[in-house]
């Protein structure tokens, strides 16, 4: 069962998503990691888009842990009434990797007009979410894409050391290449929720690697999106040299997990075979003719063989 912190400050209303608000979706893991946390956390009410609702999933975090989490952000916000935190946790024992299971937790409670992902060792810059929600006014997109960099990061005891970029880094120009590969990170995008009623909003809570990729092939086969913003940097996304990332990008990496990870691109590729496009995303591709049982797979290989 999931639940929610008494300490948390929880936004519902029944009907239409609450016009304009921002929620954010940051799930988190361990508790020895808060540094990070308070840096994402410090980006986010960074934004000059308001009003901001951030919700924070946790795993398995004891009473006490919340308390050290509440006290360390609440103090971060303190004074801007614009700014509301909402702490859930996950308390379930299984799954053991509930990363999938936090999206869905902060899915449920999401109630604005505008909902967002950014996990907590990544960063936003100040200008994201308005530069993103502008395009979504513009082009009337239910999903806007911009760019995230990628950088090398020295994790001490007591404080972080960011390194040098990562080139080349995340790589795709529209939404045909993100249908090949994913070069979209978690908080590379802003979603307009008025504009995906009946949208696939959950996460598969089987997938612990490329969960967010799967996520994205399902909502862009459905709805229009906006890459406009492609080659615009919004933010950064760490490589941490302690191996802590969900693939080491030190390359070492052990056969159970690699065995694990090719058994989930199988799964992806599946999910390209048996997603269908809408007739709108069909023509947002420049095809003039849409087939109603054409596949993600399908539009890669026509646009392929078309060129």
């Amino acid at each position: 069962m999931s639940t929610l912190s008494t300490a948390s400050v929880s936004l519902r209303r029944a009907g239409n998503a609450m016009s304009g608000q921002m929620d954010t979706i940051v799930r988190f893991h361990d508790v020895s990691r808060l540094m990070e946390l308070e840096r994402c956390v410090f980006s986010l009410i960074g934004q000059s888009y308001r009003p901001l609702n951030i919700i924070l999933a946790t795993q398995r975090f004891s009473d006490s842990d919340t308390e050290v989490i509440r006290t360390a952000l609440t103090r971060m916000i303190d004074g801007d009434d614009e700014v509301t935190l909402t702490i859930l946790n996950w308390d379930q024992a299984e799954p053991k990797d509930a990363r999938s299971e936090l999206l869905n937790l902060g899915l449920r409670s999401a109630r604005g007009r505008y909902l967002s992902f950014l996990d907590y060792d990544d960063v936003l810059y100040p200008e994201a979410y308005e530069l993103l929600v502008s395009r979504l006014k513009e082009s009337r997109a239910a999903i806007a894409f911009a760019a995230v960099r990628i950088m090398l990061l020295n994790v001490y005891e007591r404080y972080l050391y960011t390194m040098e970029e990562v080139v080349p880094g995340f790589y795709g120009a529209g939404l045909i290449d993100l249908f090949r590969n994913n070069f979209c990170p978690l908080h590379s995008y802003v979603l307009d929720r008025d504009r995906m009623t009946g949208a696939p909003l959950f996460f598969e809570t089987k997938m612990v690697m490329q969960e967010d990729y799967d996520w994205l092939l399902r909502v862009c086969a459905l709805y229009e999106s906006d890459f406009t913003l492609v080659n615009t940097r919004i933010g950064d996304y760490y490589y941490k040299t302690d191996g802590s990332n969900t693939v080491p990008n030190s390359g070492q990496v052990e056969p159970e997990a690699k065995n694990a990870h090719d058994a989930l691109i199988a799964t992806v590729e599946a999910r390209r075979r048996i997603t269908i496009l809408s007739e709108a995303v069909q023509r947002s591709l420049g095809i003039s003719d849409p087939n109603e049982m054409a596949t993600v797979r399908d539009v890669i290989d026509r646009v392929a063989f078309s060129r």
